[in-house]
């Protein structure tokens, strides 16, 4: 409830407002279940408990469409649903074949001596398999976005998504963890068929909590506040690591250097803390991967350090001037563009070999 109040609420939002209601459902079953006197027919608990293969699917759209602001088709992505409609299937045609020939209890499911033993182990290898391949897909969604951020934005705070990464890590440990649980936890009398499930819904309560608090926090960064339409947030993507030659010739490839050199000495953009390539490219009439082409070809660098570059240069003037002696440090970095502390302090060392201090220092003493 609180994601779906949240202003202003992305595409990305809904989606993890929805995995959290299919987790919700997910947990209100293992508690029916896990009760003494279930309410739920068997016919509502199947679907119930095989919701794992679907709120996996959708934690992967909600990640793929944080990270990269991806439209969301939701003919294309029904292709997802085959999974959870194949476990349904089958659950429902082992239940009409004989009674008591699938039954739900503590949590799980128990399959009689009269099913076929390869529908059983393919029904049980969907569960097992589908959560941690999407946990994986999802992994490999965050890592190939935190390789593309510093050729796409000047700035990575709250957008490196890496609370998302480790979340997504501990899902992938949990998943091992509870499968090697459910495998071996009743072998060793670490746990017991009554309170297996009840181990699992508390740690997910306890996940799905942490998660939707980082969630909520999360700000929508696929475009400047308030600067631009959602139509145009819309189509914020990322400019992939290993893009396309756009076509430019060397010629003009030094053209726009040189356009793009002038622009940032006589209009400063890098002043401005939320400055993307897209932003950039737009101020230049150039597209993002042209503008990303010429940075990497005549800078032999990402369009964040290109950025920084200039906003290092500017602090160190300020920082030499004695006029501004008394401004703190911070507020002149802020000043020049950067947002935070750390990444100040951060890059200004990677750039320059000193501290901002030290610079400062050496500075007054030249004078």
């Amino acid at each position: 409830m609180l994601l779906l109040t949240k202003e202003p609420k992305s595409r990305a939002d809904k989606l993890l407002s929805f995995w959290m209601g299919l987790i919700a459902l997910q947990l209100f079953f293992y508690y029916d279940n896990l009760s003494a006197q279930p309410v739920l027919p068997i016919y509502l608990q199947i679907p119930f408990f095989d919701i794992p293969l679907l709120n996996s699917a959708v934690l992967y759209f909600y990640i793929n469409g944080l990270a990269f602001s991806e439209p969301f088709n939701w003919k294309v992505k029904l292709i997802h649903l085959l999974p959870y409609l194949l476990f349904n299937f089958g659950c429902f045609y082992i239940c009409c074949t004989g009674k008591d020939a699938l039954v739900l209890a503590n949590g799980f499911p128990h399959f009689s001596s009269t099913v076929n033993k390869p529908v059983e182990y393919t029904l049980t290898g969907l569960l097992a398999l589908v959560p941690g391949c999407y946990s994986i897909a999802a992994l490999s969604v965050l890592i190939k976005y935190q390789k593309a951020l510093p050729h796409n934005y000047s700035y990575t705070e709250k957008i490196s998504l890496n609370w998302l990464k480790w979340m997504v890590m501990v899902l992938l440990a949990l998943f091992i963890g509870l499968f090697l649980l459910i495998k071996y936890g009743r072998d060793f009398g670490w746990v017991n068929h009554q309170n297996l499930f009840a181990v699992v819904g508390s740690v997910l309560t306890l996940y799905v909590f942490f998660i939707g608090f980082l969630g909520f926090r999360q700000q929508s960064f696929a475009h400047k506040p308030n600067s631009q339409s959602q139509a145009d947030a819309e189509k914020e993507i990322l400019i992939p690591l290993s893009y396309q030659k756009s076509g430019l010739s060397d010629a003009r490839v030094e053209e726009f250097h040189n356009l793009l050199n002038l622009h940032m000495l006589q209009h400063q953009p890098y002043l401005d803390d939320t400055l993307s390539l897209r932003t950039l490219a737009t101020q230049l009439s150039i597209t993002p991967n042209q503008l990303s082409q010429v940075i990497n070809q005549k800078t032999e660098s990402n369009f964040f350090t290109y950025v920084n570059r200039y906003r290092v240069e500017a602090v160190k003037v300020k920082l030499a001037d004695p006029a501004i002696a008394h401004y703190s440090i911070l507020s002149i970095a802020f000043d020049c563009g950067f947002r935070s502390k750390s990444a100040f302090n951060k890059v200004f060392k990677e750039i320059t070999g000193l501290t901002p201090a030290e610079y400062q220092k050496t500075a007054n003493n030249k004078v």
